[in-house]
């Protein structure tokens, strides 16, 4: 082969490569399975109307027989689900925001909360009560929302794959239950919550431009860039003790339950984007269990 043949078949593999992470969806097959199921990275506030952005994503549909999410999205709305998370995130008496912060501090926090969820009409003295994780999800969710085109609440893409996988008659589950997701989310020791809040009050502006860097990966479905993004110490600050918790612990059990489902029925699982990379990540796991774990096209 010549040197120039070379260098062609270097890019050529080069480029595959690339492509090959700018993937959301994935599939899953070999290992003594009759037939593929599928993994898709999901963002929770990308809009339902992305779904048809997906390459291969009506053929998951047709080929799957159950949709299995982080959680039952229609059953986190009931009533009881919304008491327990609530409940999960309401503070000790002696732990209230007031107690947690000097006046200095709490000042800093009152006003990037109502710099950047002033839309929602919300007074800040209602979140003197609440812990400080289930503020700084609140801060998270109202800047993610607004970075991304045509969100509509309860009709992101989430939702809206347990939707339109139930209308074909696949019935929807979650590998967790609401009261376990909430829990991963305040498991930190308050003071430690405080701390995360307090710092991402303080970066403003900065945040939600790495909150906007992520939109941008994920509405290019491009899953290298997410997954820089992601570990960019800069941006995310979680450490190991956390992301064990929100992340590889979490990647493992679900495997564990994914294995002997999957020989039954072929499975289409939608969790978000930031649980498939990674030598921890879903996509190896499964390697690690003997499947072959492929881009859709």
């Amino acid at each position: 082969m010549t040197m120039k043949k070379r260098s062609l078949l270097f890019v050529v593999l080069a480029v595959f490569a690339i492509a090959a992470q700018a993937q959301l969806l994935w599939k899953i097959s070999g290992n003594g399975l009759a037939r593929p199921s599928y993994v898709l990275g999901t963002h929770h506030f990308a809009p339902s109307s992305f779904l048809d952005e997906i390459p291969g994503m009506q053929q998951a549909f047709d080929g799957c027989d159950v949709v299995i999410g982080e959680m039952d999205m229609e059953a986190s709305m009931s009533f009881d689900s919304q008491m327990a998370i609530a409940q999960a995130l309401m503070a000790p008496p002696d732990s209230t925001l007031d107690k947690l912060y000097s006046p200095e501090d709490y000042k800093i926090i009152e006003e990037a909360f109502n710099k950047y969820c002033g839309s929602l009409g919300i007074p800040f003295s209602m979140m003197n009560r609440l812990k400080p994780a289930g503020i700084s999800m609140q801060m998270q969710a109202v800047m993610s929302a607004e970075n991304m085109p045509d969100f509509i609440e309860n009709d992101a893409i989430d939702f809206a794959v347990q939707k339109r996988g139930k209308k074909m008659g696949r019935p929807a589950m979650g590998f967790e239950t609401v009261e376990e997701q909430i829990g991963f989310i305040v498991s930190k020791p308050i003071a430690r919550q405080a701390e995360d809040l307090l710092e991402s009050c303080k970066k403003g502006d900065a945040m939600v431009d790495e909150l906007s860097m992520l939109t941008g990966a994920y509405m290019s479905q491009d899953l290298s860039k997410i997954e820089t993004v992601f570990n960019d110490p800069e941006i995310n600050s979680m450490d190991a003790g956390d992301l064990d918790v929100l992340i590889y612990n979490r990647n493992r059990n679900w495997v564990e339950k994914l294995v002997p489902m999957m020989p039954e029925r072929a499975c289409l699982v939608c969790v978000g984007a930031g649980h498939l990379f990674g030598d921890k990540g879903l996509l190896q796991l499964l390697r690690d269990r003997g499947y072959t774990v492929e881009p859709m096209q």
